[in-house]
């Protein structure tokens, strides 16, 4: 999810250029159907705990793949996205809500690791 973002072969353009993307996309799906605040601020709170695992799995669990942390660390983020996206399910409806909570998930991880961005392209 959002490894892109963090790839350092990315560049700053093509970063900007998603994060635009982005943001006009779930801008757009908020203007159809918006989701209550509470709503977002669970989404982007999956985001910040999206970024929160990835920091743990790059840091304490890269050395051993095969453990058990490193799949919860995995599995936390997915989880709670699609018990968010269940929840927030409006009359059986399911796409709009659930790409819209995406889209503000993807923002939050684009706008609370900024530092991403600083990563110099390494030639091939």
């Amino acid at each position: 999810m959002l490894e892109f973002w963090f790839n350092p072969q990315t560049s700053l353009a093509k970063k900007l250029l998603i994060l635009i993307v982005i943001a006009i996309t779930t801008a757009i799906l908020y203007k159809i159907r918006p989701l209550p605040i509470d709503a977002i601020l669970m989404f982007l709170g999956t985001g910040i705990i999206f970024l929160i695992c990835r920091y743990c799995k790059t840091h304490f669990a890269a050395q051993n793949s095969t453990t058990l942390i490193y799949r919860l660390l995995t599995w936390i983020p997915i989880a709670l996205l699609i018990a968010l996206i269940f929840k927030n399910m409006q009359n059986g409806e399911i796409l709009i809500p659930g790409a819209q909570g995406i889209g503000f998930m993807a923002l939050a991880v684009c706008l609370f690791s900024p530092l991403s961005l600083l990563h110099k392209n390494k030639p091939e």
